[in-house]
């Protein structure tokens, strides 16, 4: 190697020093001289070689590293985008969740709304029915009070004392204009049977009250309660029908459980004049 032949770049300081070292002192072209000089050539191509390896190393390191940071890139780039479609999906849940979650309350709502129309349908249901039964009930007072004072007046008639028949033919004429007189034991028989046939229709139309909760009002000989009994006349006090009694009932009340149908109307004995 010549004195003015560069030295090579990858040598490193310590190669161009010893290089130097050796140019500067006397030992000049000697075989000691060219074997050391060959030796450093060696050393040199040494290192080149391993500079060259260490710069490829360094490229792909550079390489591996510059691809892992293109697929780091890459994946915070997936992740970002992976977090964006998550946000909105966990946006577009909440969404759904709160439209459902309205929806439910909504359904609630109209089910109690419901629930409260049907009561309020069944309550006026079992109202109307309730009217019903009460005027068909009141529209069979007016029939029990007929059999009643049918009743009264048949029984009064059978008290009437038979008369026997008339012997003649003009107490014959003159007993068909006598037409209230019971003077037939066999017409006494057909009225105590239409009576009892009358008590049984009676009883028949009491029967069907109760099933609806209708009661007669116990009047006659009960003490008068204004709250039950509506007074009619007066009549003075007996040993029978002390004061504030009711000695006659002219129409009988009824009750619908606790509550009064209609008012008995009835005589009150009284010491007053």
């Amino acid at each position: 190697m010549s004195e003015h032949s560069p030295d090579p770049p990858e040598g490193g300081p310590l190669l161009r020093r010893v290089r130097r070292l050796i140019v500067n002192t006397s030992m000049g072209d000697g075989p000691d001289t060219l074997h050391l000089q060959e030796r450093l050539e060696a050393i040199e191509r040494r290192l080149d070689g391993l500079t060259r390896q260490i710069q490829m190393m360094d490229t792909s390191e550079k390489q591996r590293s510059q691809a892992l940071q293109d697929a780091l890139a890459t994946l915070e780039k997936q992740i970002s985008r992976a977090g964006r479609e998550q946000l909105k999906a966990n946006s577009l849940t909440e969404a759904q969740i709160e439209q459902v979650a309205a929806i439910l309350e909504e359904l609630r709502t109209d089910n109690s709304r419901r629930d409260l129309e049907i009561t309020l349908l069944r309550e006026q249901h079992a109202a109307a029915q309730k009217t019903a039964r009460l005027e068909v009930i009141q529209s069979i007072l007016p029939a029990l009070d007929g059999l009643d004072e049918a009743l009264r007046s048949g029984q009064q008639l059978l008290k009437q004392p038979l008369t026997p028949p008339p012997a003649t033919l003009f107490e014959r004429m003159r007993s068909r204009a006598v037409t209230n007189q019971n003077t037939n034991p066999i017409l006494q028989e057909a009225l105590s049977a239409w009576l009892i046939g009358l008590t049984f229709v009676r009883q028949r139309l009491l029967d069907v009250l109760a099933t609806e909760g209708v009661q007669p009002i116990a009047a006659q000989g009960q003490p008068f309660d204004p709250q039950l009994h509506i007074v009619m006349d007066v009549m003075p006090a007996t040993p029978e029908f002390p004061p504030n009694t009711i000695a006659a009932e002219l129409r009988r009340g009824y009750l619908v459980g606790n509550r009064v149908l209609r008012h008995a109307e009835v005589v009150v004995s009284s010491t007053e004049n």
